[in-house]
């Protein structure tokens, strides 16, 4: 039933209880205007109690959202902060790696190395860096570091080769000769059966030049004998060459301890005019070369000297080389070491000349072989290897080798 039926019920009802019509209407107008009334009373509070829940619950999802929005911008805070850290600790590290660069290329500088061209890549790695081009502006950096230690290397390897051509330019050269010297130093070549060698000789005439043997002792010694160096003999002998002597125990070989520098072969020490050892003039396996006013003479076996009229120097030493033109190594026994091949020196005669002749990296025989080769008449071995020593004039041709307990001078 809507409004419009019942309102006629209702009227009739009033008129049925005797009211007149026009109260009934009054009635019925005003018991209609309480309804209205009070239904909208009833209808306000729900809306109101409505309202107020869904300012509850808006404002608990605003509290919500604002709890969100705040993590979030402080998570972008975050973000941006980390960024920040890590763009200032790379713009940190390259600057300082730029600065690092840049000293080392002033030092380099310094060092002589032209940089203009590392200065100018210097130059835009600046601008890498104010555009925040971190990565590249290390990269970069590394490159030019090591191209910075190329250029050093490039330079002193060229001051290198300059020094070397410096020296070799002010290195005197060294004079090359087909034959034995008539005087003087040369080196020269000489073929023989096994092989091609390289050989150092000083010549001199007899009869303009005195032949001096020296010894660093004055009277036999068996262990820890005085030693000199060949310049030294030489300078204190008023000397222009000389070579090392006789066969010694040096210091370094263990088997010469108890020993040291110390040798068992005839030395004659011209300056005190007496033969040092000479209590073995005559052991056997062993040759001489003496000299006097007149000349050199040469004992194949030392054994067969007597004594020597005028004599000015002399020494003992083994093997004989050469004799009246042909080897004679084979008249002896020979050790290990002579067969081995190092630097072998020895002197030598021909006529009125004799030769101070040291022959490269070959064994006692075939240094006979070469001697042979070079036409020389007499020739006596002498000590080699390590001790071996050839000088001329101021300065060594090969040496110095070893301090000598002996040695043979030319004055």
């Amino acid at each position: 039933m809507n409004i419009r039926e019942s309102i006629p019920r209702f009227f009739h009802k009033l008129i049925s209880l005797n009211f007149a019509p026009t109260t009934a209407v009054l009635i019925y107008i005003g018991i209609l205007l309480t309804g209205i009334i009070l239904y909208g009373e009833v209808t306000n509070r729900s809306v109101i109690l409505s309202l107020k829940e869904i300012s509850r619950d808006l404002n608990s999802e605003s509290s919500i959202l604002k709890q969100k929005v705040d993590n979030l911008m402080k998570e972008n805070e975050d973000l941006r902060s980390d960024d920040a850290r890590a763009q200032l600790e790379s713009y940190n590290e390259v600057v300082e790696k730029y600065e690092m660069v840049k000293e080392k290329s002033k030092d380099f500088e310094i060092q002589g190395v032209n940089v203009k061209s590392i200065d100018k890549k210097l130059d835009s790695i600046v601008d890498l860096i104010f555009g925040k081009n971190y990565s590249k502006a290390d990269k970069q950096l590394t490159d030019i570091s090591k191209s910075l230690d190329k250029l050093l290397r490039d330079k002193k390897a060229a001051d290198a080769a300059k020094e070397a051509a410096k020296k070799a330019a002010a290195k005197p050269k060294i004079p090359v000769c087909s034959s034995l010297p008539s005087s003087g130093y040369c080196q020269l070549t000489v073929k023989i059966g096994s092989g091609t060698f390289t050989v150092d000789a000083i010549g001199a005439n007899l009869s303009s030049t005195t032949v001096v043997t020296d010894t660093a002792i004055s009277s036999n010694c068996s262990n820890s004998c005085a030693t000199k160096s060949l310049q030294t003999y030489i300078s204190e002998n008023g000397g222009f060459a000389g070579m090392h002597g006789t066969y010694f125990c040096p210091p370094d070989y263990i088997s010469c301890a108890g020993k040291i520098n110390s040798f068992d072969l005839p030395v004659y020490n011209s300056r005190l005019k007496k033969w040092i050892n000479e209590d073995k003039l005559f052991w056997s396996n062993r040759a001489m070369m003496a000299f006097t006013s007149g000349g050199a003479v040469f004992y194949p076996q030392a054994n067969s000297y007597s004594g020597l009229s005028g004599i000015k120097a002399g020494l003992v030493n083994f093997p004989g080389l050469v004799y009246n033109g042909k080897n004679i190594v084979g008249n002896y026994s020979l050790t290990s070491a002579q067969n081995i091949r190092a630097n072998r020196g020895g002197v030598a005669v021909k006529g009125s000349m004799v030769y101070l002749i040291n022959a490269r990296n070959a064994t006692v025989p075939e240094f006979a072989n070469i001697l042979v080769t070079l036409g020389v008449t007499h020739a006596l071995n002498l000590d080699g290897g390590g001790s071996t020593a050839l000088y001329y004039q101021g300065s060594y041709k090969v040496g110095p080798g070893r301090s000598l307990p002996n040695a043979l001078i030319f004055k």
